[in-house]
């Protein structure tokens, strides 16, 4: 199963200059969406595929817990915002699987659905811009993390724990104690990453790592003890919910694209050059 998070729309709008198509829509992000979309499908070649998209609510789950998260975050930029609905409908067309649940991020409707198909005894491949989805990392899951619209980097269990020096479970307590400024996750402040890794290493769990602050000496004791609500709560928010209700079953994401429905959207957009990779995809 291929799980593409549906935020890499961000990327690709901020990476391609304004395009727009004969009906004067703004269309770069869908068409670098796609791009991306449509490599990845040429080179896993998967069984089933879902795209996982934020639902937008006036609050998550996450905001609920606290108000802060993400909350430094410009607003979507005008000619961005469309383009939502535009890629909807142009997966659709496709005839491409789309995750979607109010209150939940695409995060946690990847992490279910990759729960779910590993359960059914499926190998998942996750496409995102997100680290924080390295944390769902597992003996059957993959991670390709976008650099660039061309450039992604492979992840597995072995090549995390050699370059964070922590397994990839840990990456939730990682940010319990250090934060995370991307999603305004405030861990503890005056604790930084390297101290953060070199506790879990020791103790494992950020709840075992507070359990022994009295073990530790002089300020790192004192931020311990003194920041234990705010990290546990950092962990709470950087912790993907892996158990999303009323998504669909992964045998409803099978792959099989529509080659009319699909050659009829990508040409409605003037998509021409992305004709040839969906050619590609469907094989």
């Amino acid at each position: 199963m291929l799980l593409v998070d549906g935020g890499l729309i961000f990327r690709a709008f901020f990476a391609l200059p304004p395009m727009t198509d004969p009906h004067g829509r703004p269309v770069n992000a869908v068409y670098g969406f796609l791009a991306m979309l449509l490599r990845a499908l040429a080179a896993a070649r998967p069984s089933h595929l879902a795209v996982a998209m934020d639902v937008p609510v006036p609050e998550n789950r996450r905001t609920r817990l606290y108000p802060a998260y993400k909350a430094h975050r410009p607003e979507c930029p005008a000619d961005l915002a469309p383009q939502f609905d535009l890629l909807r409908e142009t997966l659709a067309a496709l005839n491409i699987a789309v995750l979607g649940a109010p209150g939940y991020e695409a995060d946690d409707l990847m992490g279910t659905m990759a729960r779910l198909a590993e359960e059914g005894g499926m190998e998942v491949t996750i496409l995102t811009g997100d680290r924080d989805n390295l944390q769902l990392l597992s003996g059957r899951t993959t991670v390709q993390y976008v650099k660039k619209m061309n450039q992604t980097v492979t992840y597995d269990v072995p090549r995390f724990v050699q370059e964070w020096g922590i397994l990839p479970g840990q990456l939730v307590d990682l940010k319990g104690l250090a934060g995370d400024a991307s999603d305004n996750i405030p861990g503890i402040r005056g604790i930084g990453t390297k101290t953060a890794v070199k506790l879990l290493q020791e103790f494992a769990t950020l709840e075992q790592v507070l359990a022994q602050a009295h073990t530790q000496r002089g300020r790192l004791r004192q931020l311990l003890e003194e920041g234990r609500e705010v990290a546990l709560l950092s962990k709470q928010l950087a912790t993907i919910d892996r158990h999303v209700p009323g998504l669909c079953a992964p045998a409803d994401c099978a792959l099989r694209l529509d080659r009319a429905g699909g050659a009829a959207a990508l040409e409605a957009l003037r998509f021409r050059s992305l004709l040839g990779a969906f050619q590609r995809a469907i094989g």
